[in-house]
């Protein structure tokens, strides 16, 4: 009598391995060019010099992004979230803070805590990603948009604040969010930081204060 044969059933292909190998390694090389774009600048950054900083290869680069503009492009908006998760920056904790605060004390220390996080993670690459769009018109299109967006959620938070009662008597909702985007740009951080030898600390207690102009 033979001996039965034992058939073995087929593993079902798992890619979640494959999937997390893959954001790792987009991750490695996004925080890679990132570190040169600030160090060397964009211009001075060269897909190959990412790819040795990465430990890959050019062509994985190239797989992974298509473009060294869209790697820019994606290292701006991680850093800005504070992560690589599908979560806009209004919807995120730093953010929520301020819109949650029961007091207009409480929103504005939360505001200037959000900025000067932000800003600490992301001032220096914007910085470098505005040089580009000097000579490059796609990553000038992109630095608009990021402006827009930017202005978008300063203006939705100052909805929140001023549907509570916490704006200043006489200020518009839209004087507000313009006066509080242009305190809060990341150029007067890098001002703050750069040329007047200032910490993010300091940056921080003076935002706070000057958010007292529309905030209280």
């Amino acid at each position: 009598m033979k001996e039965a044969e034992v058939s073995t059933p087929k593993r079902g292909y798992d890619s979640s391995g494959r999937q997390a190998q893959a954001r790792a390694t987009r991750a490695r090389i996004r925080e890679a060019a990132a570190e040169l774009f600030v160090t060397q600048g964009y211009a001075g950054t060269s897909i190959a010099a990412i790819a040795r900083a990465a430990g890959v290869a050019p062509q994985t680069v190239y797989g992974a992004f298509g473009a060294k503009s869209m790697i820019l492009k994606e290292a701006i908006e991680v850093t800005l979230a504070g992560g690589d998760e599908p979560i806009p920056v209004f919807d995120r904790d730093d953010a929520q803070r301020a819109v949650r605060a029961t007091t207009a004390g409480e929103a504005a220390d939360a505001l200037a805590r959000q900025c000067r996080r932000i800003f600490e993670r992301t001032a220096d690459l914007l910085h470098a990603g505005d040089i580009a769009a000097l000579d490059e018109p796609d990553i000038a299109a992109m630095a608009k948009g990021g402006a827009e967006g930017r202005l978008q959620d300063m203006r939705r938070t100052i909805d929140e604040l001023a549907a509570k009662g916490f704006l200043r008597e006489g200020v518009t909702p839209d004087h507000a969010g313009d006066v509080v985007w242009a305190l809060s740009s990341p150029s007067v951080y890098r001002s703050c930081i750069h040329d007047r030898g200032w910490t993010p600390d300091r940056y921080e207690r003076w935002l706070r204060d000057a958010l007292d102009l529309v905030i209280g």
